[in-house]
């Protein structure tokens, strides 16, 4: 049951930030979509940021389906795709909301994408470094950025661009 509110005020949360600039998306309006009153909403998340990052995840699991791919570029570009599917959302977050929160929320999601079973992983295990976790998160940090500045030029690159030059950057790193 915890699991099945959480997606209903995911879902209505990103539905409400299609429609509403992001400062008139109060919790109140997003418990009455769904149906439950603010306890409920505060009992599953902190503040309304954390359902920001949670919903991103929502969205990317159930609309691009990218962890179900089995390479990095795959999963990068149903990444990448869903956002310029959905730059209404990015761009309502991007003009109401700092950049912090919306970085907090495109981290994880870019971190889960470089997990074992992709490329870039396999070349941070292959070089030996003694530092992977710095370096990984230092190139997660980079990647992250790099997208939201992307979004903030309204994605003039083509997502084959993008991943071509993340990929880059990444094989000049870790060779």
């Amino acid at each position: 049951m915890k699991q099945k509110t959480e997606n209903m005020l995911c879902l209505a949360f990103m539905e409400l930030l299609r429609k509403y600039p992001f400062p008139k998306i109060t919790i109140q309006k997003i418990a009455e979509q769904c149906g439950v009153n603010r306890q409920t909403f505060y009992y599953h998340f902190d503040n309304i940021y954390d359902l920001m990052t949670q919903a991103f995840e929502y969205e990317l699991i159930h609309e691009s389906h990218m962890y179900e791919e089995k390479s990095w570029e795959a999963a990068m570009e149903k990444f990448l795709g869903w956002m310029q599917n959905n730059r209404v959302i990015i761009k309502n977050i991007l003009s109401n909301v700092e950049t912090r929160y919306l970085r907090h929320a495109i981290y994880p999601i870019i971190e889960k994408s470089m997990s074992s079973e992709y490329i870039p992983n396999q070349i941070i295990k292959a070089n030996g470094e003694t530092n992977e976790n710095f370096v990984r998160h230092f190139m997660i940090l980079g990647i992250t950025q790099y997208v939201l500045e992307w979004a903030e030029n309204d994605f003039r690159e083509t997502v084959e661009d993008m991943i071509r030059q993340i990929f880059f950057i990444l094989r000049k790193v870790y060779s």
